[in-house]
């Protein structure tokens, strides 16, 4: 199925999850970092229990420090 996650189409099985997505297909470091999936922000307690579906928008959100 395919999503999107910041603008970019990605090619992803059904069933994948938040958590899939940040870990094995981004690989980033949760810490910091915000998911909104169509417009909604999903608690990091929900992204394991969040499989994804055809089409669904995801934004990607990290925190950085600086000024």
């Amino acid at each position: 199925m395919e999503i999107q996650i910041n603008n970019e189409l990605i090619e992803v099985q059904n069933g994948t999850t938040i958590h899939n997505v940040v870990f094995t297909i981004l690989q980033l470091n949760p810490a910091g970092m915000g998911i909104a999936v169509n417009d909604t922000i999903v608690p990091k307690s929900q992204w394991e229990t969040s499989p994804l579906q055809t089409n669904d928008k995801i934004l990607v959100i990290k925190a950085c420090s600086g000024g």
